[in-house]
């Protein structure tokens, strides 16, 4: 089967499924999907949870040679270790794979732990504004991200990335050692609202990936810089200017009860979520 291009492969799934689902239904067909290694994930609507095998198999026979397994994505992230909520679909059952973006290699469970490759163009922009010499925290670093490829392309004095999530922290551990940064980057274990009190007012950049952040959270990330320094808090909001300057005035009350008065923040959408909502990062330097 010869396939040029995305559209062609849209049109191709849809050929492939009218005689497997019935018609009504084939308006939820996905059409999108994307990759963790050689893993495909695709977005499953509960519409065809019962036909999501049939889907599967259609989409590993049109990404054959590339896709190696096929999950479906059929919630969204939960909880504070943020498990995603995957279920197999075709291929091999192993989700175990190797992402190589950026000059690095991040290995992974894609079925049981968060990458977002559309995350790219944020690690990508890391890259391009951190500085030598810097002294990083990444306060929610799951296999490291959006830190490791700081480690990687920058010449950071010391990153410290911290997860809770025992699953993700194994792979952060191995991340580290197979992308030969021990020497730059070292992965903590735990609560960042405990093990982080030595490193207070020494980071240059803090990285806050996380949207579901409490208040005790964010004051840290605060604390943690020094005067100069920047943190990057990642939110989730509507897409409305209201919503943002909403957020923004939260964030500096929140430095505000730090006693500091002069800050700058500023933002950028780094991806689109859903219909109405986008993916805000805040980036507040601390002058």
């Amino acid at each position: 089967m010869l396939i040029r291009g995305r559209e062609s492969k849209r049109a191709i799934i849809h050929k492939l499924l009218e005689d497997q689902i019935p018609s009504n239904l084939s308006s939820y067909i996905p059409h999108s999907w994307w990759y963790i290694g050689d893993i495909l994930i695709v977005s499953v609507p509960k519409q065809l949870l019962n036909f999501k095998h049939i889907l599967g198999e259609v989409f590993l026979q049109v990404e054959q040679g590339k896709a190696r397994s096929v999950f479906g994505k059929v919630g969204p992230t939960r909880d504070i270790i943020r498990t995603p909520e995957f279920v197999f679909l075709a291929g091999d059952t192993n989700s175990e794979t190797i992402h190589k973006e950026l000059g690095g290699q991040f290995k992974i469970d894609a079925a049981k732990l968060t990458f977002s490759p559309g995350n790219h163009g944020e690690r990508k922009r890391l890259i391009d504004i951190v500085q030598k010499n810097e002294f990083i925290v990444d306060m929610f670093s799951c296999v490291g991200n959006l830190s490791l490829p700081l480690a990687i392309n920058n010449e950071p004095k010391k990153i410290v990335a911290v997860e809770i999530n025992p699953l993700a922290y194994r792979y952060l551990e191995q991340n580290i050692k197979l992308n030969k940064v021990e020497n730059r980057m070292i992965a903590i274990f735990g609560d960042n609202r405990t093990v982080l009190s030595e490193y207070h007012g020494q980071a240059d950049r803090v990285l806050f990936g996380y949207f579901n952040g409490d208040n005790q959270q964010k004051r840290l990330a605060i604390r943690l810089c020094k005067k100069g320094g920047m943190v990057h808090f990642h939110e989730i909001i509507q897409a409305k200017e209201k919503e943002t300057d909403k957020m923004i005035k939260q964030i500096a009350v929140i430095i505000e009860q730090e006693t500091i008065s002069d800050m700058d923040i500023a933002f950028k959408r780094v991806k689109k979520i859903s219909p109405g909502m986008n993916h805000i990062v805040f980036d507040v330097k601390i002058n």
